[in-house]
C-alpha cells in the first residue's frame, strides 16, 4: 500500500454511540486514498472493538490506543503518525459530507499556496437531523444566537456572507482571532498541509482553547481557502466543553493573541501600525468588562482609536466605518472592518486572483501608507 494523500486522525475516548455515523461518513467519501489513523484512550463503552471490527474489513484504518493524556496530546501523537500529505482531524462526534474530502482537495488544487483549506458547517443534534433552536435546551437567547451565526466562516464585516471560493491572504484570518473567538468554529471543517501540523503541534496544558492557539499560530503564518459549502457537519449534544462559558480563558487567549502579534509584526513591520496593534486588543479588554462602566471606557478608547485611524487612512477607514454599518465599539462590533480595509487583507474572490503569492508572504497590495 503506497502513501495516501490524506491522513483522517480519529481522536477517540468514550465515544461509541456516536461511532457509526462517524465511521459511515469516511467509507462514503467519493475521494478514497486516505489512512484513517484511529487514537483511542483506552475507552470503556465498546469503542475500540467497534475499531476492531472496521479494521478488519479495511486495511485504510490503523488503530492506536494512546496514553488518556487529553485530547490535544493524542492529536500531537497521530499527526507525527501521519503520511499523508493533508491531514484532517476527524472529531468523533460530527460527521462530513461524502464529497468533503474531494472538494477540500480541488481547493488546494486551485489554490496551492494556501495552507489550510475550510468550509462551511451544517449543525446537526445528538440524533443527526439539522439543528434548531428548540434543540439547545439550557443555552440563553444570546448563546443560543451566537452558536448558530458559526456555521459560515465569518470574515471581518458583520453581516458580510462569501457567495464565492475565497482566498483569505496572511494574516486575515489570525487577525480575525482577536475578536477573541476561533474564526472557524470545529476542527472538523478543515483540511491542512501535513507539514504545517507536524511544525505547529498543540499546547497541552491550555485546556480547551488549545485549538484557537494552534490555528492563532497556523494562520499567522499561511493563507486559508474558503469554500461556502457546508460539508462538514457539527453535531450538538451539549457536552463539549467549548459551550461552557470560561472567561478566565481570556486572559490566557489574550496572552497568546499578544504572543502572535509579535510574530506578525516581526515578518512585516508594516503590516499594522502601532494604533492598530493596540486597537486589535480593545475585544479581550470589553470581553473581559464586568462593570457598564468599564464597558463605557473601552467604547470611548475605541473611539479614540477610530478618530486616529482616520487621521492615518481617512478613506479605508471611512470605507470600513460604513461597511462596518457604522457599528464599532462594543464585544460584537469591533474595530477590525477599518483595520481590515485599511490594509487591502480582506478575502479575494477566486475568480479575483490573478497571481497569488506564496503561502508565506503577506499581501501588501492595497495598503495605504501610515504616518
Amino acid at each position: 500500500m503506497g502513501r495516501p494523500l490524506v491522513s483522517i486522525l480519529l481522536p477517540s475516548l468514550n465515544a461509541r454511540r456516536f461511532l457509526e455515523p462517524r465511521i459511515e461518513s469516511l467509507l462514503k467519501q467519493t475521494h478514497a486514498d486516505w489512512e484513517a489513523i484511529v487514537l483511542d484512550s483506552y475507552s470503556t463503552d465498546g469503542s475500540w472493538e467497534f475499531f476492531e471490527s472496521v479494521a478488519s474489513n479495511d486495511s485504510r484504518f490503523r488503530l492506536n490506543q494512546v496514553p488518556r493524556e487529553g485530547l490535544y496530546a493524542a492529536l500531537n501523537r497521530g499527526v507525527q503518525l501521519g503520511s499523508g500529505e493533508f491531514l484532517h482531524i476527524a472529531t468523533c462526534d460530527d460527521t462530513m459530507a461524502p464529497e468533503f474530502l474531494a472538494e477540500m482537495l480541488n481547493l488546494f488544487t486551485q489554490c496551492p499556496e494556501a495552507g489550510i483549506a475550510v468550509c462551511d458547517l451544517l449543525f446537526i443534534d445528538r440524533h443527526g437531523n439539522e439543528l434548531s433552536p428548540m434543540n439547545m435546551v439550557g443555552q440563553s437567547k444570546r448563546g443560543i444566537k451566537d452558536l448558530l451565526s458559526l456555521h459560515i466562516v465569518r470574515t471581518a464585516f458583520p453581516g458580510e456572507i462569501k457567495q464565492n471560493v475565497n482566498y483569505r491572504p496572511v494574516p486575515h484570518d489570525c487577525l480575525l482571532h482577536f475578536a477573541g473567538r476561533s474564526v472557524y468554529c470545529s476542527l472538523n471543517q478543515l483540511l491542512v498541509r501535513t507539514s504545517l501540523a507536524k511544525a505547529f503541534p498543540f499546547e497541552t496544558h491550555v485546556g480547551s482553547i488549545a485549538d484557537f492557539d494552534w490555528l492563532l499560530r497556523l494562520t499567522r503564518i499561511t493563507g486559508t481557502v474558503h469554500v461556502p459549502k457546508k460539508l462538514a457537519m457539527w453535531r450538538y449534544h451539549g457536552e463539549q466543553l467549548s459551550l461552557i462559558r470560561d472567561d478566565s480563558r481570556l486572559g490566557s487567549m489574550k496572552e497568546m493573541a499578544e504572543r502572535t502579534l509579535r510574530d506578525v509584526c516581526e515578518r512585516d513591520k508594516e503590516v499594522l501600525s502601532s494604533n492598530d496593534r493596540a486597537a486589535l486588543f480593545l475585544p479581550f479588554k470589553s470581553l473581559r468588562a464586568r462593570k457598564p462602566i468599564y464597558r463605557l471606557y473601552h467604547w470611548f478608547e475605541a473611539a479614540a482609536r477610530l478618530l486616529r485611524m482616520f487621521f492615518e487612512r481617512p478613506a479605508a477607514t471611512w470605507r470600513g466605518l460604513r461597511r462596518a454599518k457604522f457599528r464599532f465599539g462594543t464585544r460584537r462590533y469591533s474595530l477590525l472592518p477599518m483595520i481590515f480595509e485599511g490594509t487591502g487583507l480582506t478575502p479575494k474572490d477566486f475568480e479575483a486572483i490573478e497571481h497569488p503569492q506564496k503561502h508565506d508572504d503577506f499581501t501588501l497590495a492595497g495598503r495605504e501608507r501610515r504616518g
